[in-house]
């Protein structure tokens, strides 16, 4: 019978295992083909979905999982958040993966270190990813492998390195054409004009911009043969070249299908406005070109344009109000512009060091790191038992001090209760003989009490005074005046009451004697003595206006007029330490 348990039980987890398994290979079999069908988006989405599965999946599983979900989500333009899962996932397939999964576990790995902003460390993981690549394989990932040039590319061209872009521009080109990519193929050598423009080369760009034309009518591609020509009209209005502009720009309009029935052109493409604002100032035509240049004010990334024609409108129409106006306007606009492009962050990765040297120097900088650790583990140690006998050493005199400052006051107190038992007996001592001999006693016992005390004053010093002021701060009157003063989510400030300012100077009188007399015998108004008390606390000028309920002038002027009455001050900034100091 038992028998018999075990071998349904065992079938069942055999039944249960092969379901999670069919189960497991459907969703990467969807998936896939969602992505080869270019449904990248619904490919994510589903992948993420079953994320919760992974806990029944086998180490291996799970690494296809977190592969194929990693190029869904880049693919669909979902920026990682984290390169910690990629990190295992190239770790895993370097010990057992294939050359081409190793080469799409790095590419991914450097990307998300790309929506990290962490440019060396991607490059470093593209570098790995072609190092991967067996491109003498008729099997090779040819398809992946240019992307990574690609983005390399695009890496170098954000940091303004033009002859590196070029070089890893050729890369993609080349394994485009060997993944059998031929659109990828001509746009790569499109997007070669970004690094000539960064040389200042535009005879290259010409030329290219021909020969990518050509490619495309070749194939019957028109509209994205006349895609081709925003660059170079740039250029040719900048060379002033206007009748070579008007022919690209009608053909650009006519053909390239990106624009709509009212002559709105696609979005992100809005520059072209400025560029015919140029094209109509060029050729004088000027109501024409404030037309495209007020167009082009409309968006704001390319609004610095807009400044820079409407000021070149107005300097041919010899406008000085409105020179001046969009002179300022332009500045503005290129301040934001600059903010928004983050030139320091560029510089600073201009300036890197060659990254194909970061490996040698990681793992130098590794050895070095355990070594540091090892003495930052060894100075922490030290400075923590150093810290804890000072804490020790400090707490202990503390804590000595209060017991010395705890017997004074005892000492004080009997001293008084002493005294006034004297003053008693002297009354009855005209009369009484064992009067005489007890006031004898007292007499004796004030000698040494005045003498104690007086040696336990010299020992305290300052301390009875440090010690007064602190009690007077921890006081809950004070604290309460700080509540009331400053805003917090419970309450709204407001002024001190009467009853509250007595119950404070009835406690300054009891902590701080001294200071509370001084203020007195001062015959200050209501309004200064106020502002005395809370200067003395350390409270701000916005605190007393609000606890005083004067305004900012009334209580600038008081803090002022007692730096001057009492300590003979020309300026109320050092009058808080003065009344410290009473």
């Amino acid at each position: 019978m038992r028998k018999s348990l075990f071998l349904i039980t065992l079938g069942l987890l055999l039944l249960a295992a092969c379901g999670g398994g069919k189960r497991y290979h459907a969703l990467m079999h969807e998936a896939d083909s969602l992505l080869t069908a270019g449904d990248v988006v619904t490919a994510y989405r589903l992948l993420a979905e079953a994320d919760s599965q992974k806990t029944a999946w086998s180490r291996r599983e799970k690494m296809d999982y977190e592969l194929l979900k990693a190029q869904a989500q880049n693919q669909a333009y979902v920026d990682f958040q984290t390169d910690s899962v990629l990190r295992v996932v190239a770790r895993y397939y370097d010990r057992h993966g294939t050359p081409n999964q190793r080469l799409k576990a790095h590419y991914l790995r450097g990307c998300a270190y790309r929506d990290l902003h962490e440019a060396p460390l991607a490059l470093l993981s593209w570098e790995d990813a072609v190092a991967c690549a067996d491109t003498l394989s008729p099997d090779c990932d040819f398809a992946t492998l240019f992307r990574v040039y690609g983005q390399m590319a695009g890496t170098y061209f954000r940091q303004f390195m033009p002859e590196k872009e070029l070089a890893v521009r050729d890369k993609y080109c080349h394994y485009a054409l060997l993944a059998r990519d031929t659109l990828n193929y001509i746009r790569g050598l499109l997007l070669r004009n970004d690094a000539y423009r960064q040389l200042g080369d535009t005879a290259a760009i010409f030329k290219n911009i021909q020969h990518v034309r050509q490619l495309y009518l070749e194939r019957g591609l028109t509209a994205e043969a006349a895609q081709v020509f925003p660059t170079a009209i740039q250029i040719a209005l900048e060379s002033q070249q206007f009748e070579n502009a008007r022919q690209m720009m009608h053909i650009f309009e006519t053909k390239s299908g990106l624009f709509d029935q009212q002559g709105n052109i696609a979005s992100t493409r809005e520059l072209y406005y400025y560029l015919k604002g140029i094209y109509y100032l060029g050729i004088n035509k000027l109501d024409s070109a404030e037309y495209w240049f007020r167009q082009t004010m409309n968006y704001q990334p390319i609004r610095v344009d807009a400044c820079r024609g409407l000021l070149a409108l107005y300097k041919q129409k010899n406008n000085l109000d409105s020179i001046y106006k969009y002179a300022i306007l332009q500045e503005k606009e290129l301040g934001t512009y600059l903010k928004q492009t983050q030139i320091a962050a560029i510089t600073q990765a201009e300036g890197m060091y060659d990254y194909s040297r970061q490996h040698q120097i990681a793992q130098e900088q590794e050895h070095r790191a355990n070594n540091l650790k090892l003495l930052l583990i060894i100075l922490l140690a030290i400075v923590l038992v150093v810290a804890l006998r000072f804490h020790w050493i400090f707490y202990k005199r503390k804590e000595e001090k209060q017991q010395l400052l705890n017997t004074y006051y005892l000492s004080l107190d009997e001293l008084e209760k002493t005294k006034h038992e004297a003053d008693i007996l002297r009354h009855s001592a005209l009369e009484n003989e064992a009067s005489k001999e007890l006031l004898k006693d007292k007499e004796e016992q004030i000698e040494e009490l005045e003498l104690l005390v007086a040696n336990m004053k010299e020992q305290i010093g300052e301390t009875e005074s440090i010690i007064r002021k602190q009690k007077l701060e921890e006081s809950e009157i004070v604290k309460l005046f700080h509540f009331i003063a400053e805003p917090h989510h419970k309450n709204v400030p407001r002024a001190a009451t009467t009853g509250e300012w007595d119950t404070l100077m009835e406690t300054i009188r009891s902590h701080h004697p001294n200071f509370y007399y001084f203020i007195q015998k001062q015959e200050l108004s209501e309004l200064k003595q106020k502002v005395c008390i809370l200067s003395y606390l350390g409270f701000d000028s916005s605190l007393i206006v609000i606890l005083t309920n004067a305004n900012k002038g009334s209580v600038s002027n008081a803090r002022k007029s007692l730096a001057q009455e009492l300590f003979h001050l020309n300026s109320a900034r050092e009058l808080n330490g003065y009344l410290r100091e009473l």
